[in-house]
């Protein structure tokens, strides 16, 4: 027996949502696995958000508002059983999840992955990553760079300290980080894979893309964790 599966028989990884038996391979016990909504069709050709009908190509919200980047894809919808994950990542830089995460999303959509030339985190503005000590998007990317292949960029900068978007409506997001964000190289014909946790609106994805697109990049595929629900 070797020493890692002597700690995981005497500290053995419990399930993020109910802190039972896990199992094998994953972060959730059988139960909660169960209760999970992957993301899967129909949904969203443009941001990957599950659809209510399969007649469907776009969500209401790609229909109305200009998307900078070429598409976005998620494992999971962001729902009550998600936000034990998403904190253990945002909040407590867990490692093991991030790689079990970063696992499964380069299987799912290995093929946005095939001619990726970087693969780029969201930053953080330095003043949350001193609070926290890292930036959250840092520990996905990092985690689908070393299982990729694909070289780990930090292309963007904030270029001012936004509000947090969790209070503010579809608008208010927007307004809120227009502009914020600034690309630190010239990135022509280059295809990026834009990482962040959670996708809600996508106005944070959205800037970053316009960021990139102005720097030259050719093509902008955003990977997350997780995302919301179309409206």
């Amino acid at each position: 027996m070797t020493l890692k599966e002597i700690l995981n028989w005497i500290f053995p990884y419990r399930c993020i949502i109910c802190g039972c038996e896990i199992l094998e391979n994953s972060i959730f016990c059988l139960k909660c696995f169960s209760k999970l909504t992957f993301i899967d069709y129909p949904f969203c050709n443009k941001c990957g958000k599950i659809l209510n009908s399969s007649y469907q190509k776009v969500c209401e919200s790609c229909s109305k508002y200009e998307r900078e980047f070429d598409l976005a894809r998620a494992l999971f919808v962001y729902d009550q059983y998600l936000i034990n994950l998403i904190v253990k990542i945002k909040k407590q830089a867990d490692i093991y999840i991030a790689k079990n995460c970063a696992n499964k999303l380069f299987r799912k959509y290995n093929e946005l992955f095939s001619n990726a030339d970087y693969i780029v985190p969201v930053p953080s503005h330095w003043t949350r990553i001193l609070k926290r000590g890292y930036n959250p998007a840092d520990i996905i990317a990092l985690e689908l760079s070393k299982i990729s292949g694909i070289k780990y960029k930090n292309l963007l900068k904030r270029t001012r300290k936004t509000k947090y978007q969790k209070e503010k409506n579809f608008k208010e997001r927007l307004e809120n980080v227009k502009d914020a964000f600034k690309c630190t190289e010239d990135i022509q014909n280059k295809v990026i894979i834009l990482v962040d946790d959670v996708f809600t609106t996508g106005a944070t994805l959205n800037s970053c893309s316009k960021a990139l697109r102005f720097a030259g990049c050719e093509k902008i595929y955003c990977i997350t964790v997780a995302t919301t629900k179309s409206l």
